[in-house]
């Protein structure tokens, strides 16, 4: 009992401890059983080919790394060693290439190029990210939001597939989310040393992948100025500090990518697209993409949860992560309705507004408290077992080991010096690397599409007679591709041979044309 002035007495009441927020070893217990079950559905069919998952992306790092790889080795072929470093200048920089260089090291150390160490290093940056979501979660909402945050981490099916894939986003994801947590450090224990941790952990996340910067900007931003107010923001030295070294890496290496190497130069071209802001249907595609990754449902909980929340810090933190991803997705509306896996860093941040939900649910639960908890977990045991089964599924439906045979053939078959036009899965990059010829790609329906958004016009007559100048064969092996572009398809069968067609593929003859078909003449 507490008395207060004018004899206004109030009463403590203590918040009663509920669940994992009561029992030290039903958390622990629940955790590492978490963390066991995530490291099996990632580890399950590690060894089936990243065509799974975004193969054009994850092709796109393979040839990276196996070009760096290969130029460290004496026992191949020079042809296979220039050809290697051809295909990796070729591919140009789109971020700081970390994790080919990572994984070009794993090849030396294990002498040769195994697909599965992008993929083990994929699952064990993701993994470290669950530490600082869960110390978070832990200091933001409670025992419970924190663990239930955990477990949509860890388990939510699309984030199992996508922290396996041979990309930059489950690297990022965890940067960010250490970032994050090192400004909530900083906010709260203000001074050089969380200034310059935060700072750091900023710029590597940004430097990743630059999009990291809209995420961390606006934990940032919430933190400090719910904890700091701005006048304090704008008089603390170690804030601009930590501002330059979170900037600093990525403005490096842009200028580096930019003026020194060139490499670059059209990083930036068909990114941004304000047109698409007054579409209705771009609004229900993005919704589409929410969806596909989270559940619209999770993310509708999770904003929900975000109100919840205690404490402030904790509150306006959100809201800056949320504010930051609606950013992102109107700087890049094209990606935000088209690419599902740049949704990725949407799942922490769900996760937390999600454990939030939870965890105020669970207080103000009422009645006998084994009862309660025994329903919780029975929830929560069902929910992660049917998830987890469902990665299972989807990563047992398809097997791609095959896949190198085709490509082996069709690169002995055509030659591997050989001028080839194409339409083939992944930009041919899957003809690159098993086949080691690389090919022209004819663009498919979405690149025309993406440049006519940007107002590019195209003459595909012309584009035609330009592409296959010079080229000794065409390949199709995207069947429904190639029927998609009619026109171009009754071109080629008007003024080439074919000369193969399988179930697998189908080849013309471009060195020899079929004959000028001359006008009919009128019978008198």
């Amino acid at each position: 009992m507490v008395r207060l002035k004018n004899n206004i007495m109030l009463t403590n009441i203590e918040t009663p401890t509920r669940l994992f927020d009561r029992s030290v070893w039903l958390r622990r217990i629940t955790v590492l059983l978490l963390v066991i079950l995530a490291l099996v559905i990632r580890f399950y069919d590690l060894d089936d080919l990243p065509l799974d998952f975004h193969s054009t992306r994850q092709m796109h790092s393979a040839l990276m790394a196996r070009g760096m790889y290969y130029q460290t080795r004496t026992d191949i072929p020079d042809w296979q060693k220039t050809a290697s470093l051809q295909q990796w200048k070729a591919e140009g920089l789109i971020e700081p290439p970390i994790m080919e260089s990572l994984t070009a090291l794993g090849y030396q150390m294990v002498g040769r190029d195994d697909l599965r160490i992008p993929r083990v290093l994929s699952i064990l940056f993701w993994m470290l990210g669950a530490l600082p979501l869960y110390r978070l979660a832990r200091g933001l909402i409670s025992h419970n939001g924190a663990v239930f945050a955990l477990a949509f981490y860890l388990i939510l099916p699309y984030g199992a597939e996508a922290s396996r894939a041979f990309q930059p986003d489950p690297l990022m994801v965890s940067c960010i989310l250490w970032a994050v947590w090192a400004a909530w450090r900083w906010s709260s224990e203000p001074g050089w040393k969380w200034a310059l941790v935060a700072g750091l952990l900023a710029g590597l996340a940004v430097l990743v992948k630059s999009v990291a910067a809209f995420f961390v900007a606006g934990a940032w931003a919430g933190l400090l100025l719910s904890t700091w107010g701005i006048k304090r923001i704008l008089k603390s030295i170690p804030f601009y500090v930590a501002v330059i070294l979170a900037a600093l890496p990525f403005a490096g290496f842009t200028y580096y990518g930019l003026k020194i190497s060139g490499e670059m130069a059209g990083q930036f071209s068909l990114r941004f697209f304000p047109n698409l802001w007054i579409d209705p249907v771009w609004y229900l595609r993005w919704n589409g993409e929410i969806s596909s990754v989270v559940g619209f449902e999770w993310f509708l909980a999770s904003l929900a949860g975000v109100f919840l929340m205690q404490k402030p810090s904790g509150r306006w933190m959100m809201f800056g992560l949320f504010a930051g991803y609606v950013a992102f997705s109107f700087t890049l509306p094209y990606h935000a309705m088209t690419h599902d896996y740049y949704q990725e860093p949407l799942i922490p941040v769900v996760a937390l507004g999600a454990g939030a939900m939870i965890a105020a649910v669970i207080s103000k639960l009422d009645g006998p408290r084994w009862l309660y908890s025994f329903a919780i977990l029975g929830l929560l045991v069902f929910w992660v077992g049917i998830k987890a089964w469902d990665v299972r599924v989807t990563l047992k439906r398809n097997d791609y080991r095959g896949e190198p045979k085709l490509w082996q053939e069709l690169g002995d078959k055509l030659g591997h010096d050989s001028h080839v036009l194409a339409i083939t899965q992944d930009y041919g990059y899957r003809l690159e690397y098993w086949g080691w010829l690389t090919p022209q790609n004819w663009m498919n329906s979405g690149d025309f599409m993406v440049r006519e958004l940007a107002g590019q016009q195209f003459d595909r007559a012309k584009l035609f007679q330009e592409q296959v100048e010079g080229k000794d064969y065409f390949l199709v092996t995207s069947f429904a591709e190639y029927d998609s572009q009619a026109e171009f398809k009754q071109m080629m069968d008007s003024t080439f041979p074919v000369l193969e067609h399988t179930d697998d593929y189908l080849i013309y003859d471009l060195k020899h044309p079929l004959p000028a078909r001359s006008a009919p003449t009128e019978t008198p």
